[in-house]
């Protein structure tokens, strides 16, 4: 078969690429000037004709075969009469013409998967009159929910009649629907809310789901040790505590560590007046809430390598008076034996490093002990960590 010239199936892959889009779909719902669709055929030259006589005429024969005329649906075909001299007058198929979107459906043996997004859509569209525009213009991402719009409207009708209710997840009372339901769809839900609920419900610049919608967030946990053990509470030194609470308490301790490794958390020396908060990396900006650290002397303790810098600049960007622990050339070159790969290292710039910790990250970032290096702070010996807190 020679695939210089448009066959049947190339006319199929042109339909396809347009139900891909959603054009064709979005024809069924909205006013769209895609059909009549008329297709331009890769067709043979004139200078062609002579030479390959018998392979056009099958050409023909086939897009005859699998047109309108042949199979009684599907594309027409324009023709053009084209002389020569030796041949003499023929008719060459120049266009592809699919007449309605109903043909298109045929041809693409999608009438069901249409049939569906219809109902679909019009159901959607009679409940909340909004969303017809939205439907038609992500109608496959109407027929993806398929048998889950039954629940997904149960819900936009409860958000809808319980605005900002500052509920939990669990507790919103809807028939049908569970938490999970909820919270495997929050993509969709969000798109759809955003369009049906008054604008002053919403919190357009939140990034949660229950927080955009007013419903109550899981609490942000942060996990601290008290390391003095004469501030323990009633004997209790390792302490998971929501952000709200912590906010509100402000410990003895004069001096706050933070380190991003659970372990180093774990086996954090203890030290007179002092407490470690650990296990949160890039999530630390939720410590700015925190009021009280403000008061304190502030210790960073991060992996050596460019993240790890990026982490303290962060830190500092709302805690200033923080100071780095551990994160030097000297502490780097002392254990170069247990350096590893940074895979992905940050090549941004940072602006709240002292001078010396800025010519370490770009020596990292330069690679100028070799690609990609770094020494994970749980590398770093325990002789080390207690040396620099006794310097203190």
């Amino acid at each position: 078969m020679c695939t210089r010239w448009s066959e049947p199936q190339w006319i199929r892959e042109e339909l396809r690429r347009r139900w891909d889009s959603g054009r064709i779909l979005r024809a069924l719902l909205t006013a769209d000037d895609l059909f009549p669709l008329r297709l331009p055929l890769k067709r043979p030259k004139s200078n062609e004709v002579n030479a390959n006589f018998a392979e056009i005429s099958h050409w023909i024969k086939r897009l005859r075969d699998q047109s309108r005329q042949g199979i009684g649906f599907g594309y027409e075909l324009i023709e053009k009469e084209m002389a020569h001299r030796q041949s003499g007058r023929n008719l060459l198929p120049t266009h592809a013409v699919i007449p309605t979107v109903r043909d298109a459906l045929r041809l693409l043996k999608k009438e069901r998967e249409a049939d569906k997004f219809l109902e679909i859509a019009g159901t959607v569209a009679a409940d909340w009159p909004p969303l017809r525009e939205w439907a038609g213009r992500y109608p496959h991402k109407v027929l993806a929910s398929g048998d889950d719009w039954n629940g997904i409207l149960a819900v936009l009708r409860w958000f809808f009649a319980h605005p900002r209710c500052g509920l939990y997840l669990r507790q919103l009372d809807i028939p049908g629907v569970d938490t999970k339901f909820i919270e495997h769809r929050k993509g969709i839900l969000t798109e759809l809310l955003t369009i049906i609920l008054p604008e002053e419900t919403i919190d357009s610049s939140a990034l949660s789901f229950e927080q955009r919608f007013g419903l109550r967030a899981k609490p942000v946990q942060v996990r601290m040790r008290l390391l003095d053990q004469a501030q323990y509470l009633q004997g209790l030194s390792d302490l998971t505590i929501p952000v709200e609470q912590l906010k509100n308490w402000s410990p003895a301790a004069e001096r706050v560590f933070i380190t991003e490794n659970e372990i180093n958390g774990l086996c954090f020396p203890d030290t007179g007046t002092s407490l470690v908060i650990f296990g949160l990396g890039y999530s630390v900006d939720i410590l700015k809430e925190v009021a009280w650290l403000k008061e304190k002397n502030i210790y960073y303790w991060g992996d050596l390598d460019t993240h790890g810098f990026a982490m303290l600049d962060q830190v500092r960007s709302f805690l200033p008076q923080t100071c780095s622990m551990l994160m030097d050339e000297s502490t780097l070159f002392r254990q170069r034996q247990l350096w590893s790969v940074e895979d992905q290292p940050f090549g941004g710039q940072l602006t709240r490093l002292t001078p010396e910790e800025h010519r370490l990250l770009c020596s990292l970032q330069d690679n100028t002990w070799g690609k990609g290096v770094r020494l994970e702070q749980e590398r770093i010996s325990f002789q080390q960590v207690k040396q620099f807190l006794s310097a203190l």
